[in-house]
């Protein structure tokens, strides 16, 4: 499964949302975008059924990313989340398992990332679901 499939993409920062949109539309995902935590999560519900990937910004202003994670687990448990940070995937695993949060189909993309990353990535998780 990849080409029509719906991607969410959580992030503060607009040039990645407006890159990432680009080149994932340009590959046959129908791509819907938040800009933070709470309008991500708020999309999330709005859409569930439809969403096959969330790719979420660890950090971001106003509801962070941990805590958007968290709340996205509460609605479904068992979806695929694409997590996008600066840290160091080590760090970021001991965050979430500090919080407590289930980290099955979590994945970990490592920022700076080039855009044929993210699809090669994509479509690869895409496939397991």
């Amino acid at each position: 499964m990849s080409d029509g499939a719906v991607i969410l993409v959580v992030d503060d920062n607009e040039a990645v949302r407006e890159a990432l949109t680009d080149i994932l539309n340009y590959c046959g995902f129908q791509v819907l975008t938040a800009e933070d935590g709470a309008s991500g999560i708020a999309l999330f519900q709005e859409q569930q059924h439809e969403i096959d990937l969330v790719i979420l910004d660890l950090v971001m202003p106003g509801l962070p990313g941990p805590e958007t994670l968290r709340q996205l687990r509460q609605l479904d448990p068992t979806g695929t989340v694409l997590l996008s940070s600066g840290y160091d995937e080590d760090e970021v695993i001991q965050s979430l398992d500090a919080a407590g949060i289930n980290r099955s189909n979590i994945y970990f993309l490592q920022k700076p990332f080039s855009l044929k990353t993210v699809v090669s990535l994509t479509r690869s998780l895409l496939q397991k679901a």
